[in-house]
């Protein structure tokens, strides 16, 4: 998942370049329902959309909304509601899907970020399975530790992959909690975290368990409290890669490293079964506040290559401006940093609120997406990248495609719509969402196909 605080700026920059119009959206009914699109998640055929404050199980116990593609159309399929649902829960905070596509077999998980079992809104995970009869059924609850956990589902990542070392086929999940109390130099302090689980490839197989963390102390008493580690987190393969955007450099006087951020990498030793944590990366350039790791992604290449790829939306140029960038990795040498074009409005950017990099090998693993949802005072676009093919570790690795706006976005009230605040992608669908600051925090979900609308959805 990826997710950024927003923030308001004022600023003054001028260009014009030629943009792809995405011209169908999704929308809940009616149209204050402002938890709709908290989240989203694409693979293959399915779109999932969570929305945090619906009040159909009880009031804002939230639900996961389910699409399915049919011939170039996204149909209403599901909606998915915790068996346990209570006030308050909001389940949709963060979503994601996975799918084996030689068997079919398909995860959705979503967090329920204020449920209260282990505590007052430690939080929760619900894992969803389709079952034989096509229906998406609640299989497992997923609990962060009574007294360690606070926000246990911030973010979430599922992955489905081939594990050569022990000839297996795994499933894993990685759940952020950016309030993940660890002892630090005898002090409880909120850093944030990652838990880990894992289960074996299977059809009718819903046994998860947790795999463990190799942390060393030394690692431990680097950390502060706020650093927010799991703010967000990817995983492909054998890496996950936690964003820790409140990360202060403390060597910097006069608070100068304050929310400078970093990204955590961890690493599988499939043979033992084991995650060890973690390597620290920051980018070349650091700047006070710059949230760096507010959005983070990871991609495996061939040749057991790796991408990391990670934001800092609030970054600022020369002019004080919140333009925003993304720092790219190659293996373990940072080769790229990527900037907005495009500057008309008065708004700042916030490029990089949100990446989505395709690492489903299925579809190949070429795209990166990545939005800049205050574009345009605020209107939004999305920037398109494709890596490129002559790549040699001296060139640049990603290279523009092209950059998509809304079809609506000089009408009410999407004319403010943030388009690309949240963006997803598996390398063949990609999907986008949308939040109007006006009244009734209005959403749409926004993609490429045509959908149609039944059982509370409409065209408006």
């Amino acid at each position: 998942m990826r997710r950024l605080l927003f923030f308001f700026f004022i600023c003054t920059l001028n260009v014009s370049q030629s943009e792809v119009e995405w011209v169908n959206d999704i929308q809940p009914t009616p149209l204050t329902y402002n938890g709709f699109g908290d989240d989203i998640a694409i693979m293959d055929q399915w779109l999932v959309i969570g929305d945090t404050e619906n009040d159909d199980a009880a009031n804002n116990a939230g639900v996961i909304h389910v699409y399915n593609n049919s011939s170039g159309q996204w149909l209403f399929y599901q909606s998915l509601y915790a068996e346990d649902a209570e006030n308050l829960d909001k389940l949709g905070s963060s979503v994601d899907i996975e799918r084996n596509h030689n068997t079919g077999e398909t995860w959705i998980v979503g967090a329920a970020l204020n449920d209260d079992d282990n505590g007052l809104d430690n939080g929760a995970v619900y894992a969803f399975y389709l079952n034989e009869m096509g229906d998406f059924v609640q299989k497992r609850k997923f609990i962060g530790a009574s007294g360690i956990s606070q926000n246990f589902g911030t973010s979430i990542a599922l992955n489905y992959d081939y594990i050569e070392e022990i000839d297996a086929h795994l499933w894993v999940l990685a759940v952020g909690d950016d309030y993940h109390r660890n002892q630090v130099s005898g002090q409880t302090r909120a850093t944030g975290g990652v838990t880990i689980f894992k289960k074996v490839d299977g059809l009718g197989n819903y046994f998860w368990e947790q795999e463990p963390i190799q942390i060393g102390q030394i690692y431990i008493d680097g950390l502060s409290t706020f650093d927010f580690i799991g703010r967000s987190v990817a995983i492909d393969g054998k890496t996950i890669v936690a964003g820790a955007p409140g990360d202060d450099d403390h060597n910097l006087p006069n608070n100068e490293g304050v929310d400078m951020g970093a990204i955590h990498v961890y690493v599988r030793d499939n043979l033992t079964q084991t995650w060890s944590c973690c390597s620290i990366a920051f980018p070349d350039n650091r700047e006070r506040s710059a949230q760096f790791g507010s959005a983070v992604d990871v991609i495996k290449q061939p040749g057991n290559n790796r991408i990391i790829m990670a934001s800092a939306p609030l970054e600022r140029n020369q002019n004080n401006q919140p333009e925003g960038s993304i720092y790219i990795w190659y293996n373990s040498m940072e080769v790229q940093r990527l900037q907005p074009q495009v500057f008309p409005g008065g708004q700042g950017e916030l490029f990089g609120a949100s990446i989505a990099a395709n690492g489903d090998a299925y579809f190949g693993s070429t795209e990166l997406w990545v939005s800049s949802p205050f574009s345009e005072d605020k209107k939004g676009r999305i920037y398109h990248y494709t890596i490129n093919p002559a790549f040699n570790g001296g060139n640049e690795l990603y290279l523009l495609n092209d950059t998509i706006v809304a079809y609506d976005r000089d009408q009410y009230p999407w004319d403010t719509g943030q388009f690309g605040s949240i963006v997803a992608s598996d390398g063949k669908n990609t999907a986008t969402s949308s939040q109007s600051n006006y009244i009734g925090s209005h959403r749409s979900i926004y993609t490429p196909e045509l959908p149609i609308f039944k059982n509370g959805f409409h065209i408006p």
